[in-house]
């Protein structure tokens, strides 16, 4: 009799730990990293928990004194659902910025500055490593982004990353052509020692040139 009451208690302690096993393996929680980068000290880390959610997408961003946490699929951020860009485009002092397109002709920047608990959403033209634009800049704190209807007011604005402080660049009206996008008004920017040349291509090999001092504030 003593042998079953030990082999019952045996059994019901395997049974405890069985349970309890399974239970920690049902709270393990899984995730997907789409983006985890250092650079200067600084992080960021943009994650995925599909057991939760197939479509969750966490960002948490900050440096040895500061963490920031946010669910980038509230309200204010539902642009970024997965798919999402896992390439950081470009990196300053203090920020991450992502780019991916929103259509087309349509792009979107995402900018994670450690300093604020919000990341901010853009839409853009130009940015520092655009591979398929004709843009260059010594400054690569620099992007470009539109203000209004380009048809109506042919103009851009010159943003730096970090600060938000930015200088507007207003374009002749002649300049307008073709669809009236401004990468059907502007074939090539440059940047350089605080100066910006803008180039309109011609026929027979002509150009149009506007050189500008960019006064960001």
């Amino acid at each position: 009799m003593k042998k079953i009451y030990l082999l019952l208690i045996v059994l019901f302690f395997l049974g405890c730990i069985g349970k309890e096993k399974k239970n920690i393996a049902l709270n393990r929680e899984a995730y997907i990293f789409w983006i985890d980068t250092i650079s200067n000290g600084k992080f960021l880390k943009i994650y995925s928990n599909p057991e939760k959610d197939e479509q969750n997408l966490t960002a948490v961003y900050g440096n040895e004194k500061i963490k920031n946490k946010i669910n980038l699929l509230i309200e204010d951020y539902q642009i970024t659902r997965i798919p999402f860009s896992n390439k950081v485009n470009w990196i300053t002092e203090k920020s991450f910025a992502i780019v991916y397109a929103c259509g087309t002709g349509c792009i979107n920047v995402i900018i994670f500055n450690i300093e604020k608990e919000k990341p901010l959403i853009q839409t853009i033209l130009y940015y520092p490593s655009d591979e398929y634009l004709d843009f260059e800049t010594d400054n690569p704190n620099l992007y470009i982004a539109s203000i209004g209807n380009i048809e109506d007011n042919p103009s851009f604005v010159i943003i730096d990353t970090d600060t938000q402080k930015k200088d507007t660049i207003n374009l002749p009206k002649k300049w307008i052509r073709g669809l009236g996008t401004i990468y059907n008004i502007v074939d090539k920017l440059k940047i350089e020692n605080s100066i910006i040349e803008i180039i309109q291509n011609q026929e027979k090999g002509e150009i149009k040139k506007i050189q500008e001092t960019i006064h960001l504030k």
